[in-house]
């Protein structure tokens, strides 16, 4: 486990708004208030469910978390037109709610019926509706004006929200504590590489969560590896096991390799004969 992140300190940075981040000056205070909540309550409650819980268990957590997302990003595939996933998440839906024990057990991955993201919105971007402005609010960390309003929408169509008979408000609630940790959890070494290694954290961050949207919209995945380079921020060593292999979008450079086989023995020259 990675030491705790330092809690980066308010330098002398002027807030600048520029068109995708207007509330710069307020973002940046909430981003500050945010610091302190993640170092006394997020992290350390995120720590705990690690080490408490083995990692068996807790990939089964998130199965079943993204398990009941299925429903909302098979919706958003058939606005999106694109049909296919839409079976796809419905049939994931289907054999891992049931076979899978509400979704602990990803029976439809181990079949190559792989998950994929989707939800409300992407949907508006992928119909040209834009970012909105740039927001950094207590609890939820990033955001945008569109993803805000594409939330409220997923919340709405996940099936707990619409299930009345099982007290699906008890249900609701558990979801949403349990997938915030989850989340950060996962997240902990990428969060714990920026602040060690970037000159303006909340900089970084703005730059990462919006090229990870528009890599979303263009149907990519990026991670934190294949992020832009942020300037100042020194190199660090992955502490993660790198790939077996690069992603295919990243041609790797050509390394010439010396020939390491064993040198063939050179014939003896004959010696020279007697002179004439």
């Amino acid at each position: 486990m990675p030491p705790a992140a330092p809690l980066p300190t308010e330098t002398a940075i002027t807030p600048a708004s520029s068109r995708e981040d207007p509330l710069e000056g307020v973002n940046r205070r909430l981003y500050g208030l945010n610091l302190v909540l993640d170092r006394y309550l997020f992290r350390p409650v995120a720590v705990s469910y690690k080490r408490l819980l083995p990692k068996p268990v807790r990939k089964g957590i998130h199965n079943a978390l993204r398990n009941w997302d299925e429903p909302g990003i098979a919706m958003n595939d058939v606005l999106q037109r694109r049909f296919s996933d839409a079976g796809r998440s419905a049939f994931r839906f289907g054999v891992n709610t049931t076979v899978g024990l509400a979704g602990f057990l990803d029976i439809a991955s181990a079949q190559g019926v792989i998950h994929h993201e989707n939800g409300f919105a992407l949907t508006l971007a992928r119909y040209r509706v834009g970012n909105g402005a740039y927001l950094y609010l207590p609890f939820v960390g990033p955001t945008t004006a569109r993803e805000l309003f594409g939330a409220v929408v997923d919340i709405a169509t996940n099936p707990l929200t619409n299930i009345r008979h099982i007290k699906s408000k008890a249900l609701e609630k558990a979801q949403t504590v349990v997938s915030v940790i989850d989340t950060r959890a996962t997240l902990d070494d990428d969060l714990h590489d920026i602040a060690v290694s970037a000159t303006d954290p909340y900089a970084s961050i703005r730059s990462i969560y919006l090229q990870t949207l528009q890599s979303q919209v263009r149907g990519d995945v990026i991670s934190l590896e294949e992020s832009p380079d942020i300037p100042g921020a020194p190199e660090l060593p992955d502490r993660r096991k790198a790939p077996d292999a690069a992603p295919p979008s990243v041609a790797a450079p050509p390394v010439s390799v010396p020939d390491a086989s064993p040198a063939r023995p050179q014939p003896t020259p004959d010696p020279p004969g007697p002179a004439a």
